[in-house]
């Protein structure tokens, strides 16, 4: 048995047919139906069923692919390990939910690497189920996800099933990001029928509904003839913040003073907003002693905690 003939396998049950996976691998299709069968023929047992749709794990083959993935992991794991302590190189795959402190966080851990390494890192921002998903398949390596505190059980036993540790960042109630000569701003506490007098600039993934019931308020509602401006990347909806008069956007308490420069943007409070969220970081246990992962991921929590903490202390908060 060898670690490519594993890796055909996961990549068959991923792409559904020999097909599929030859191309994703840029490989031969022959070679990839020899190799399953002579892996089949070593074992003694199918795999796979072929069928006019494609090919289907039979029930060993499912308990054969969860023991592939596990070994192919370790194995890449290790590789990785070692290789980046003879080169230096820091390759490193972060997903997160929309949360714009991480990037500032990633960057004051960049600060601290060693010049003579070689930087080799990605972020990319996704849905939190997207997250999950990325750190299962192996395309991220952390994960930040955003969730409702009062999901947290759910959560934790899905991230248990895959094999996923987690760890929590903060947790927090959504603010208002405003200009400081909104006429908002003169509340201390922003009542949320204020809110339909006012643009809002929302992420244009998110369906308003849907994450205000699950972020800010059990019975959120959108109105459709509410003013509104859609934006798909998080630096333009602070560019329109900042730029046009009388808008407001849903916002982490960490973006005032992390990710935020001018003076006359301000974030305030809004009763309205209810469910307390959080903010987890997330990796496979196979990599949670990885050195580059482990280094990361413990600053980007040091960070958020002080950070989170500087926040409190300066608004007074408990």
């Amino acid at each position: 048995m060898k670690i490519q003939q594993l890796e055909y396998v996961i990549a068959i049950a991923q792409a559904g047919s020999i097909t599929s996976a030859a191309k994703n691998l840029y490989q031969a299709q022959p070679n990839i139906s020899i190799a399953l069968k002579e892996l089949e023929s070593e074992i003694g047992m199918q795999i796979f069923w072929r069928t006019p749709n494609g090919m289907v794990l039979t029930p060993e083959g499912e308990s054969f692919l969860i023991r592939a993935k596990d070994i192919v992991e370790s194995m890449h794991t290790l590789e990785s390990d070692y290789t980046n302590r003879i080169s230096n190189n820091i390759p490193l795959k972060l997903a997160s939910a929309r949360s714009s402190y991480i990037a500032s966080a990633v960057g004051a851990w960049v600060e601290k690497i060693r010049p003579e390494n070689r930087i080799n890192i990605s972020i990319i921002e996704v849905m939190t189920n997207n997250v999950i998903d990325c750190i299962n398949s192996g395309k991220a390596d952390i994960g930040i996800i955003r969730i409702p505190k009062n999901q947290l059980d759910i959560y934790s036993e899905q991230l248990s099933n895959r094999k996923i540790s987690y760890r929590n960042l903060m947790s927090f109630y959504m603010k208002i990001l405003i200009r400081s000569d909104n006429p908002l701003a003169k509340y201390d506490d922003i009542p949320f029928e204020e809110l339909k007098n006012y643009i809002e600039i929302v992420h244009g993934d998110d369906e308003m509904n849907l994450f205000g019931r699950t972020f800010i308020n059990k019975d959120y509602i959108n109105d459709d003839n509410r003013n509104k401006i859609c934006v798909h990347d998080s630096g333009n909806k602070i560019t329109m913040i900042d730029f046009i008069k009388n808008t407001y956007m849903w916002v982490s308490p960490s973006t005032l003073g992390n990710i935020i420069a001018p003076d006359h943007l301000i974030v305030k409070k809004c009763s309205y907003a209810d469910i307390e969220v959080c903010d987890i970081i997330i990796c496979k246990k196979s990599k949670e002693n990885n050195r580059i992962v482990k280094s990361c991921t413990d600053f980007i929590i040091d960070y958020t905690h002080e950070m989170h903490l500087n926040y409190k202390k300066r608004f007074n908060e408990t």
